[in-house]
């Protein structure tokens, strides 16, 4: 059975696909957006071509082999929708969305479908008004960072454990030309100086309970929290670890539930 190869380009990185691959048919999808399919004479060999362009730094994915596995293929592969007017999608995507956010997760969690991802997309959609600094405490692939610059947001700062998510993180915020207003970092949270209009956090209830001093005292006095990555059985031990907090009625998609609030400053 034949495979197939998926890769989205850029302008820069067109020619450079086409002396190793050789030419092809591109189809654009948006603003410096190309995508082709190259055929290969069986799966393992697309896989195979798949891992030296990823290695390289290109965005690739193996194809559908067959029309059977279209349908789902393009299921996974389909955006997903944040609040009014944007999307999130692979780069190999199409979206006409007025505000469309490439992700490759790579090696680091968030693509954009998740709930718990989903519900503080949606917050910052809806919340973000221009100008605000944003701390994003595991970052993954930088979705929440990026995202937020693109709505509007002046700078966002991405932290996390995982090397391979914030090389991801670095990535995807140059494919989505926020690379400027973007930084990515394993600092620690304890060593993270300053305060930010905003402070999202989509990671364990227990690593919450266990950051949640610091979490507050990197929010600015009439910024607001996200904490997201929650379970309903979860939610009231998890809002007691945040006593100066005030937060709002749960958000909830599925079954993952969201905490926004602001400190209440009496």
């Amino acid at each position: 059975m034949t495979g197939q190869v998926v890769v989205a380009v850029d302008a820069a990185s067109r020619s450079e696909i086409e002396r190793s691959l050789g030419a092809t048919n591109w189809a654009r999808l948006r603003s410096d957006r190309w995508v082709a399919v190259y055929e290969t004479e069986s799966e393992a060999s697309a896989r195979t071509m798949v891992a030296e362009l990823r290695g390289a730094h290109h965005a690739a994915v193996a194809g559908p082999p067959d029309a059977s596995r279209a349908v789902s293929w393009n299921r996974w592969n389909s955006p997903v929708p944040v609040g009014e007017n944007a999307e999130v999608c692979f780069p190999w995507v199409f979206s006409d969305a007025e505000i469309v956010i490439e992700i490759d997760p790579g090696l680091g969690f968030g693509r954009g479908d998740h709930p718990s991802t989903r519900l503080l997309l949606n917050e910052l959609a809806s919340r973000i008004s221009g100008g605000e600094s944003v701390l994003d405490v595991g970052c993954g692939s930088g979705i929440l960072a990026i995202a937020a610059v693109c709505f509007g947001a002046s700078h966002a700062q991405g932290i996390d454990v995982n090397e391979g998510g914030l090389l991801a993180a670095k990535a995807n915020a140059r494919r989505n030309c926020v690379a400027e207003n973007t930084s990515f970092s394993a600092t620690h949270l304890n060593e993270i100086t300053g305060q930010f209009d905003v402070v999202v956090a989509n990671i364990h209830d227990e690593i919450l309970r266990e950051l949640s001093d610091d979490l507050v005292a990197r929010l600015a006095p009439e910024g607001w929290l996200g904490l997201s990555g929650v379970s309903p059985g979860q939610i009231s031990r998890l809002s007691s670890s945040f006593p100066q907090v005030e937060f709002e009625e749960v958000k909830e998609m599925q079954d993952w539930n969201a905490l926004i609030g602001r400190v209440n400053i009496e």
